[in-house]
């Protein structure tokens, strides 16, 4: 049987194809008789519109594309992949369809590397993750397609982007490892994603100060990048004659990276060090012991990307939004000070 089209269903419902089009378009425009009548027929036959000819009508392809960096971090794969769901679910009840690809810049050539959804415009916005290079961002300026960037740690009042606030998260933890008595605390952060190691950095140096406590330099590691790279900035902590009560880690895998290195020493956590992390990634909750860590809102986030993301879609006014990032999910990889046995 030949695929109907658009006239064919008018003719059968007596009215005109535009009238058709409206219906199937859930705009208004027609009675609630005709709309009837049309969804019927269409119901009937399992009619569903050819996307090619909805792109040339309406100019609109019902595509949002998210595009991941092909260098993106261990650290970023375990985040974006809980935002991944999020974003999908809020697509779905949106009408719009979720498509996956990568975007590069490439140093040699001085190019921006594409996917073909995009040089072929059929998506109607993309998301990026992350702090995007400045080379993409300005191939997007010149292309006309609605953008919005999630989790940037960077952002720019021209740029839309939904972030959380990290410095607030990382002041957070320290303040919360403080508040229960903790007076030696080490850091193990990273200066490989530039803007989230400063941010993350520059929240626990604000504890610190505030509360007049003096460290030594040795427990402040910035080279993590992963779970084993924070494994060694633990293993460089322990290596210091002075041991800390407690270490704050600017994401969850650091943390969990510094847990193996301190089971793998015979550090009992919490009983001899206490453990808080930044994110609540998934696997926050069932490392062992369970991790203590200042929650990302990834639902919140999502939610109002997409919401942000389609204003731009439909030319509505869309703004800049930072998530307030200080809920602490209270676990059993920290404990009070007074409450450590003191033989590491």
């Amino acid at each position: 049987m030949a695929k109907l089209t658009i006239k064919e269903i008018a003719k059968m419902a007596g009215v005109s194809p535009s009238a058709v089009s409206i219906v199937l378009n859930n705009r208004k425009g027609v009675s609630e008789e005709t709309r009837n009548r049309v969804m019927e027929i269409v119901e009937k036959l399992n009619y569903y519109p050819n996307p090619n000819s909805r792109r040339l009508l309406f100019n609109k392809t019902n595509n949002i594309g998210i595009l991941f960096k092909k260098n993106a971090s261990p650290m970023e794969h375990f985040f974006y992949s809980e935002l991944n769901s999020i974003i999908l679910q809020e697509c779905e009840a949106l009408g719009y369809n979720l498509m996956f690809s990568s975007v590069a810049f490439n140093n040699k050539t001085n190019e921006v590397i594409l996917p073909n959804v995009v040089n072929y415009r059929d998506v109607d916005g993309v998301i990026f993750y992350g702090d995007i290079d400045i080379q993409i961002i300005n191939k997007f300026n010149t292309l006309d397609i609605p953008f919005i960037i999630v989790d940037s740690h960077h952002t720019s009042g021209d740029i839309l982007s939904v972030s959380a606030d990290y410095n607030e998260a990382s002041y957070t933890a320290t303040s919360y490892l403080i508040s229960i008595g903790h007076t030696s605390i080490a850091f193990i952060g990273t200066n490989l994603i530039p803007f989230y190691g400063n941010q993350t950095f520059s929240g626990f140096k604000k504890a610190i100060e505030e509360n007049r406590i003096s460290l030594p330099i040795n427990w402040i590691q910035l080279d993590a990048f992963d779970e084993n790279s924070s494994y060694i900035c633990m293993k460089n902590i322990l290596s210091y004659n002075q041991l800390p009560t407690a270490v704050v880690c600017s994401a969850d895998i650091f943390a969990i990276g510094a847990m193996r290195c301190l089971r793998d020493n015979g550090t009992k956590i919490p009983e001899n060090m206490s453990i808080i992390g930044i994110d609540d990634i998934l696997l926050a909750q069932y490392v062992d012991p369970p991790l203590t860590t200042v929650k990302i809102d990834k639902v919140k986030m999502g939610k109002i990307a997409i919401d942000l993301l389609v204003k731009k879609i439909e030319n509505k006014k869309a703004e800049n939004n930072v998530i307030s990032s200080n809920e602490i999910m209270l676990r059993n990889s920290t404990r009070p000070a007074n409450s450590l046995h003191s033989e590491i």
